[in-house]
């Protein structure tokens, strides 16, 4: 009895997480740390307990419907749920690239499957093995899985299309609310649910990862290289020769020369943080660790003396300067947090 107990808690619970496991050893970049990881399966399991609290509210006052609501309107209020997370972490540039998207995505879905599961452990107490089976790689991969694929799409058009606000987030909430409830209104079997949903899976992220790897990699030694080049011309004094420059200079009869020579320090300091980071990046794709460097917290101090000093206005004219693409900004947050 003891054993059978066992195998059920391990069917429920762990091909969920294996699963996270096997795409962090994916990520050759490191993208995702522990930590984060571990935020976003609390963020799951929290996602999980307000849907308990509003699907059986729900049921409650339906008699005739309630099959109707599992199959259209949990997924609408369960993929909202999982979703906010996700796309706190992209507006915010904790995440840029569909690698974390997909790690983190699918993160806050196993979070959310495992409270489901151990509340489905006590209300199907001796059950078969097989509910266990679907339930463990069916039911609580696809959570994973389609919180996953919803976060790939907003990072995907945000990166190739460059939308942001609503339009971005949209379309990959309305993806994973359709394939969620396509899995709920049980159109195959369960185990050909579970077969689809633990063969296809894996072959989605392959594609993602190889592409946005690739997509990565072409970023890195293309971005670096403008990077230390423009950093060598601010160092040469040929920087005035440059567009860049030359917005730089027209901006002397709005600003005082201190104020310019700060703008221009603020855009040197950026740049060489900008590629201090693509830097730990290759060394991450590399196999190298990368430490904490505390020297970093001095960099980002003098970077926000800078900005004030500038001050709010100055900011703006000297906006159109720095690059300030979700990876851009992916970069910042990043160093910010190692020192």
């Amino acid at each position: 009895m003891w054993i059978d107990e066992t195998l059920r808690v391990a069917l429920a619970l762990l091909p969920v997480l294996m699963f996270l496991a096997a795409l962090r050893v994916l990520d050759s970049y490191k993208l995702v740390s522990p930590r984060t990881v571990g935020t976003a399966l609390a963020a799951g399991a929290v996602a999980a307990v307000i849907c308990y609290g509003i699907n059986t509210v729900i049921l409650r006052q339906l008699h005739a419907n309630q099959d109707a609501y599992i199959h259209f309107g949990s997924p609408v209020v369960e993929e909202l749920a999982k979703g906010a997370f996700w796309v706190f972490l992209i507006a915010t540039a904790r995440v840029a690239f569909m690698v974390d998207s997909a790690i983190c995505g699918f993160a806050i879905g196993a979070g959310f499957a495992l409270v489901e599961n151990v509340a489905y452990l006590e209300a199907l107490h001796g059950r078969g093995f097989g509910v266990w089976l679907m339930r463990g790689f069916g039911t609580a991969v696809m959570h994973g899985g389609v919180a996953a694929i919803g976060a790939i799409i907003s990072v995907y058009l945000s990166e190739s299309w460059q939308w942001r606000g609503a339009r971005q987030f949209a379309p990959g909430l309305v993806v994973a609310m359709m394939l969620h409830s396509l899995f709920n209104q049980d159109l195959l079997s369960p185990a050909a649910s579970t077969a689809v949903t633990v063969a296809g899976l894996p072959l989605i992220f392959m594609v993602v990862f190889y592409f946005s790897e690739r997509s990565l990699h072409r970023w890195l030694g293309g971005k670096l290289d403008q990077d230390i080049d423009m950093i060598a011309m601010i160092a040469s004094g040929e920087f005035k020769q440059t567009p860049q420059g030359a917005y730089l200079m027209s901006l002397k009869d709005a600003f005082p020369p201190e104020v310019r020579g700060d703008m221009l320090t603020f855009l040197h300091l950026t740049l060489e943080l900008s590629a201090r980071a693509k830097g730990d990046l290759m060394r991450r794709e590399a196999g190298l660790e990368v430490p904490p460097d505390p020297a970093l917290g001095s960099y980002f101090k003098e970077l926000r003396y800078l900005e004030k000093s500038i001050g709010p206005t100055g900011m703006l004219a000297v906006r159109p300067l720095l690059s300030e693409t979700p990876r851009d900004l992916w970069e910042m947050y990043h160093l910010d947090r190692r020192h």
